[in-house]
């Protein structure tokens, strides 16, 4: 049970200048989830927290990136399988665009996998990594 004095989101982690706003972003991000688990890709905006994926990469290990928690900080619509799609961009990955309605039904997954980490770039710099 979550103490409603504490400034700290219990669902992710995020401390706030208020218990309230740490309430309203526990509530934001279940409200989220829920919506997810359904089928549904609900509208995100910005400040909203949502799972990413994990990428890594044979080639250019430099651009390795771990997957979990993410801030939204931009939204826009582009054309994937010839049609208009939501795309979403993340705090800790700010040069890629994430396709919403692809990542919507991996939350759960997501959710299970990274509980409460947070995404973050995982550089492999070795040489072999990042020649081809």
């Amino acid at each position: 049970m979550t103490d409603i004095n504490d400034n700290t989101c219990s669902a992710t982690g995020r401390t706030f200048a208020s218990a309230e706003e740490a309430r309203a972003s526990e509530a934001r991000f279940c409200g989220l989830q829920a919506e997810c688990d359904a089928g549904r890709a609900p509208d995100l905006r910005m400040g909203d927290v949502i799972y990413v994926d994990t990428y890594l990469y044979v080639s250019h290990g430099r651009d390795d990136f771990r997957g979990g928690l993410a801030e939204v900080i931009g939204f826009r619509t582009d054309i994937s399988a010839g049609k208009p799609t939501a795309f979403v961009c993340v705090a800790q990955e700010p040069d890629s665009w994430h396709n919403w309605q692809m990542l919507a039904p991996m939350q759960k997954e997501l959710r299970e996998r990274h509980g409460k980490e947070w995404a973050h770039p995982d550089p492999d710099d070795r040489p072999e990594f990042n020649e081809w």
